[in-house]
């Protein structure tokens, strides 16, 4: 008997999370402005790994006994949005920037955080307040996480690349622009202390 070839007709996930990444919704677009949505990108692209394995890890916690739900099993723990944010020297300097991130990103844009109550909108100074609102992670939607940080590492790579070539053509050097490679991998493996 020979090798059999394996097939799945079925469909899976085959969008590309770049667009999902960079560009925003129609519902995020009314929320969001083009510069903070660029911004919210940029400390993404940075800490979104970091972001990612809180998420995982909250979300394979089972939410506390007084607070469990019929539908509790397919969701993790309930978390203010602060709780999903990791410690560390640079989740804490980028906190107030990191719980936007959470909220409109993994709460809007890709719906991995389900809210959990009513949050307290302020009109007259523009503000949304989660204090009092807990999230939790949708373990359905765990399978985007890879996809998100591929997009993650991809900017990295991107941007290592352009400052090499930038280094390189300034310089004519191939040992600055290899220096500069080694300073921004270094720089990147920092941001996780």
């Amino acid at each position: 008997m020979g090798t059999y070839r394996v097939i799945d007709t079925s469909s899976g996930p085959t969008k590309t999370y770049m667009g999902i990444v960079f560009r925003r919704t129609a519902r995020v677009k009314k929320q969001v402005s083009l510069f903070q949505w660029v911004w919210l990108t940029v400390i993404e692209i940075i800490v979104g790994s970091e972001l990612i394995e809180s998420i995982v890890t909250t979300g394979s916690v089972q939410p506390h006994s007084n607070i469990i739900k019929e539908d509790s099993g397919k969701y993790g723990a309930e978390l203010h949005l602060n709780l999903h944010i990791p410690a560390g020297f640079v989740m804490n300097a980028l906190r107030r920037h990191l719980l936007q991130v959470l909220y409109y990103k993994f709460h809007w844009q890709y719906l991995i955080l389900d809210q959990v109550g009513e949050t307290h909108i302020d009109d007259n100074v523009c503000t949304i307040n989660c204090t009092r609102t807990r999230f939790r992670a949708q373990k359905n939607l765990f399978y985007q996480f890879i996809a998100l940080r591929r997009v993650y590492d991809f900017s990295w790579l991107i941007f290592n690349l352009l400052v090499d070539l930038i280094v390189y053509f300034v310089t004519n050097s191939v040992e600055w622009a290899l220096l500069s490679a080694i300073a921004i991998e270094g720089f990147r493996r920092l941001l996780r202390v």
